[in-house]
């Protein structure tokens, strides 16, 4: 396709048409009021500037369309309604000229492609816009977090632009604000307005990735030499942690996934959500505002969460700061880390309790909590299986002494039988006896005898049947129901009686608990008092410090590092001629 001016439908335009070609772009660039279509891919320009069109694309072999040139010999014919070109005296330059000679000169200069490294900034406001090329600065500074100490304005066109995001799928970044980048492209100057810029057409996205891995390694290196990385990783587990503080974004991916799987545990969690950007050059401020609000109120959170789903390295590398690292380790919750996916590595997954996903923080914490339920269940069943063994020892006894004592009255029975037996064997043979001895002698008394045998005999039976009567099992039936009845009051009194010394020792467990907590060293401090520690014992005297003695003194929020100066240790506390000086300890 060649090069063509020609007047669109309407007849108010002028159409110029060629193939991309950037010098020729350039100079299109420099007409009035210009405009390009994304649809036609070509230029249009008011009609008024026609003849200014013309004599800017001399030299460039344009063809002229059968209808531009009716309308420009129509303009001829016409010259009184023509624009009155601008005079330029001799040895003037125009502003145009002018710019168009910088361009020349820096591209001279700068032939070649380059390499720059800078900072991205405003560059997620061109996402906003529907217009296809990207407008933003680079930024150079010292250290991450300084001040800028250079800015260049840089452009990316919707070519390069689309090439560059392509490229960026691979490497799992996405360009946003804050990003230290490596972009090639080539030095140049918009002659409209006189903008040097950068005009950016590759990256290196080796550089960026590896700039993230450093920057966190520095990071926690940092953290390391002030001896506070591990701090909040060695602080212990909750027991039973219930009462759970999460910063995240609010009703976000990862928001939703955390409490979808604390809802399907059904446990009685309490969730307070402080709601933060997870995501650009907001998240470090608004984490820390977050930190600070769980540290202010931390004795009502057994645990806080930090959580944030899935993203590109580069979105999660806002969590990389020094900032927020140093306000995580000395934060007084345990803190669980649940940001990204497996595959990610955060500054966070470093200095907290890491979970890697937001599911996987909130699996870790319903864990924890079924099993505290679990081994208060089996502490539960571990009571009742010995009280339930102590009845069972009880019951035992009791018929072992039942069996014991029916065993006494059958024997007791049975002695008593035995020995009427031998009373009746007695009597009968001292009857016989006596009879076959007095039969002769005494045949007229018989009667008498026999009467008076009757009689005996008649009062034994009647004693006899007395004591059968008294030993009946009908009434051992009774006496032995009667015994089991006290048993069974027994039992139950034993059963009260458990039931009671077990609510005493839980009431004096209580009882302990709130006493040890009455004496918490922690609450005298808090009420404005401090104790002074050396790094063997607590300072008790004066006397027990020489000058130039360092020393701790302990607050309820803190530690303050101290050395003693001077001081006359006959003189009494409070009078000035000891002193001090602290500073805060790391």
């Amino acid at each position: 396709m060649g090069r063509l001016l020609d007047v669109d439908e309407r007849g108010k335009r002028i159409r110029i048409d060629f193939p991309y070609e950037p010098e020729l772009v350039d100079v299109v660039r420099t007409l009035p009021d210009r405009r390009f279509d994304r649809r036609s891919k070509c230029w249009f320009v008011p009609l008024e500037h026609l003849e200014y069109v013309i004599e800017r694309l001399q030299g460039y072999r344009f063809k002229y369309s059968p209808a531009l040139r009716r309308v420009r010999q129509k303009n001829g014919d016409d010259r009184s309604e023509r624009p009155q070109k601008v005079t330029v005296p001799e040895g003037t330059w125009t502003v145009s000229r002018l710019n168009q000679a910088a361009k020349a000169a820096l591209r001279q200069r700068f032939r070649d492609p380059l390499w720059v490294v800078g900072e991205l900034q405003d560059y997620d406001k061109n996402r906003s816009s529907k217009y296809p090329t990207y407008f933003f600065d680079l930024v150079e500074r010292p250290f991450a977090g300084a001040s800028e100490v250079a800015k260049i304005k840089a452009v990316m066109f919707e070519r390069h632009r689309e090439e560059i995001e392509e490229k960026l799928r691979g490497s799992d970044l996405v360009l946003s604000d804050g990003l230290t980048v490596r972009l090639g492209g080539q030095v140049d100057l918009y002659h409209r307005n006189g903008r040097y810029q950068f005009r950016v057409e590759e990256i290196d996205p080796a550089y960026t990735v590896g700039e993230i891995a450093l920057n966190r390694e520095r990071v926690f290196k940092k953290l390391k030499a002030r001896g506070i990385a591990e701090k909040n990783q060695r602080l212990p587990w909750p027991v039973c942690p219930l009462r759970v503080g999460l910063i995240t974004s609010f009703e976000s991916d990862a928001y939703n996934d955390f409490f979808h799987q604390l809802r399907e545990s059904r446990r009685g969690f309490a969730v307070t959500v402080f709601d933060v950007n997870v995501q650009g050059t907001n998240t470090e401020p608004s984490v820390l505002r977050a930190l600070e609000y769980f540290r202010h109120r931390a004795e009502k959170f057994d645990l806080l969460v930090i959580t944030r789903g899935g993203g590109s390295r580069s979105e999660l590398s806002y969590f990389d700061t020094e900032a927020i690292g140093a306000a995580v380790c000395l934060h007084p919750v345990k803190i669980v880390s649940g940001v990204g996916h497996q595959r990610d590595t955060s500054l966070l997954d470093m200095i907290a309790a890491s979970t890697k996903t937001p599911t996987a923080a909130a699996e870790c914490i319903i864990d924890r909590v079924e099993r505290y339920s679990r081994a208060m269940e089996e502490s539960f069943e571990a009571i009742a299986r010995g009280a339930r063994r102590s009845l069972e020892r009880q019951e035992q006894e009791l018929r072992r002494r039942g069996n014991r004592l029916q065993r006494q009255v059958m024997g007791t029975l049975e002695s008593v039988r035995r020995r009427m037996q031998r009373v009746e064997t007695s009597v009968a043979r001292s009857s016989r006896g006596a009879l076959e001895k007095r039969r002769r002698e005494l045949d007229g008394q018989r009667r008498s005898l026999e009467y008076l045998q009757k009689r005996a005999l008649q009062r034994r039976r009647v004693d006899v049947e007395r004591v059968e009567g008294a030993l009946a099992p009908k009434r051992l039936l009774v006496r032995l129901r009667r015994r089991r009845s006290r048993l069974d009051e027994v039992v139950e009194r034993l059963a009260r009686s458990s039931r009671r010394q077990i609510q005493a020792q839980r009431d004096r467990f209580e009882y302990l608990d709130n006493q040890l907590d009455l004496i918490d060293p922690q609450r005298v401090l808090e009420r404005g008092f401090a104790i002074l520690r050396t790094c063997d014992s607590v300072i008790r005297s004066h006397r027990e410090l020489a000058v130039g003695d360092d020393f701790d003194v302990i607050l309820g929020d803190g530690v303050l590092r101290a050395r003693r100066l001077a001081g006359d240790e006959e003189s009494s506390p409070g009078r000035g001629e000891a002193k001090e000086e602290t500073e805060p300890a790391e």
